[in-house]
């Protein structure tokens, strides 16, 4: 297990940023963007499913901003603060204005 968590860790470092993020993009805590919140991939092979949001590894149980990562599955997320549940899709986002 404390392999997988090696490269997990290896793969965080190797992330570039996105180049077509704005320069003047803000994120809350614990990196979450305080407008939206975008999956971009999945990892479910492993013993803990790991997400990978706005160019970040998130492990299953992370806290993002107020959600914490409640589950991960072969394309999809799903985010919870208290009751409130928030599913995400690859490509997706929080923002409705953002949504393709």
């Amino acid at each position: 297990m404390s392999a997988l968590f090696g490269l997990l860790l290896t793969a965080q470092m190797q992330i570039t940023p996105n180049p077509t993020r704005p320069d003047d993009y803000r994120t809350g805590a614990a990196g979450a963007p305080l407008a939206s919140l975008v999956l971009d991939s999945t990892l479910t092979g492993g013993q803990v499913p790991v997400a990978i949001l706005n160019g970040r590894l998130y492990p299953l149980g992370s806290q993002i901003g107020p959600y914490r990562l409640i589950a991960v599955g072969a394309g999809w997320v799903i985010l919870g603060a208290g009751s409130k549940r928030l599913r995400l899709v690859i490509g997706g986002s929080t923002n409705p204005s953002e949504e393709k």
